[in-house]
């Protein structure tokens, strides 16, 4: 595959082609701010672009929305420090960079000490990226563009009182805005339980976690094994395995199906619910590349749940929702800023045995 460098530390730059080399990568070019790497991005297209996001002139994240907004050319986002950094990741991941992974340190062996940058490259590959619509979202300065209200929706069948509410939603590619815009709308009080997923490396979901929750909003928390959902709070899924639910409705972790490029996977989750869930929910598929979630959702379709994808006009990438969407999986396709207002609206009526 040939990758481009975009950093503005030349050890940094090196350490990157090593791993490139060594795992069979050839380097396209290589650029020392993100302004260089916009010029190089559209006069010679790689097939990815490993963005650092500290830089003079551009950042990464101005640089990553500015290249997505001409070319479909994937960005995986390369940083030396998590928290110092995260703000800015979380930005660029809401203009359309697939994911964040730390900067490896190289001391003997590249392609040892660069494995889990290979190992992203490698999922990376697995999945058709320059067949995603980029959405026209990409061309606003910010995430998502205004929408027009949509018609009323009704409610979804009333659980029972003695049934926990549970909300399950799942993101990738732009996710994190997406998660923010839910969280922020939720407010500081909800009796349903809430499950969150996003595809992002493993090393960032703690800072992930601390970004999200918010002082005064509903608690958050990353998902611990043996967990259950509680009403009034939402677990994330850590994101270095998968996230299952077991038969006594606790949480648990599976390495299992390792063949799947990203973590937690949304289909494995929802399908774990899906057999193991004695109750009905609401679950929704946010914006993502790829089709991680559509599988899942139609099952919990299939069980009664309600169920929506985001609206193609405010997801960053169109991928998830629209297979869930083609699939028949998703009943209710809706903008991201309705999301809240469509949670709050069926979870409002309950019913007594």
């Amino acid at each position: 595959m040939r990758v481009a460098i975009v950093n503005d530390l030349r050890i940094a730059t090196e350490a990157l082609r090593s791993v490139l080399v060594a795992g069979g990568h050839q380097v396209a070019w290589t650029a020392l701010d993100g302004k260089e790497s916009v010029v190089r991005a559209k006069t010679d297209p790689p097939e990815l672009i490993l963005m650092d996001l500290v830089m003079p002139i551009m950042d990464g994240a101005e640089a990553t929305r500015q290249i997505r907004i001409t070319a479909k050319i994937p960005i995986l986002v390369v940083t030396s420090s998590v928290a110092a950094n995260f703000d800015l990741a979380t930005k660029a991941m809401s203009y359309g960079a697939l994911d964040v992974v730390l900067l490896p340190t190289i001391k003997d062996d590249p392609a040892k000490d660069g494995s889990s940058l290979l190992k992203r490259l490698k999922n990376i590959q697995n999945i058709n990226i320059h067949t995603e619509k980029i959405s026209s979202a990409m061309m606003q300065k910010l995430p998502y563009p205004p929408t027009l209200p949509y018609p009323p929706y009704p409610s979804m069948g009333a659980l029972s009182q003695n049934e926990i509410k549970l909300v399950v939603i799942g993101g990738s590619t732009g996710g994190p805005a997406a998660f923010e815009k839910i969280v922020l709308g939720l407010g500081p009080k909800s009796d349903a339980a809430f499950i969150f997923l996003q595809h992002i490396g493993g090393e960032f979901c703690e800072s992930f976690a601390k970004w999200l929750g918010r002082p005064g909003y509903l608690p958050l928390s990353i998902a611990q094994p043996g967990e259950k959902p509680t009403p009034g709070k939402i677990l994330l899924a850590n994101s270095d395995r998968h996230l299952i639910m077991k038969r006594d409705g606790s949480l648990d972790y599976s390495i299992e199906p390792t063949e799947i490029p990203f973590l937690p996977s949304v289909d494995v989750f929802m399908e774990s619910l899906a057999l193991n869930w004695k109750g009905v929910g609401i679950a929704g598929i946010l914006t993502g590349i790829g089709r991680d979630g559509a599988k899942g959702l139609l099952a919990l379709h299939q069980k009664g749940w309600t169920t929506f994808a985001q609206d193609e006009a405010t997801s960053v990438v169109h991928g998830m929702p629209k297979a869930a969407a083609d699939l028949g999986a998703a009943k209710y396709i809706l903008p991201i800023d309705q999301v809240t207002d469509f949670l709050q609206r069926q979870l409002s009526k309950t019913v007594s045995k």
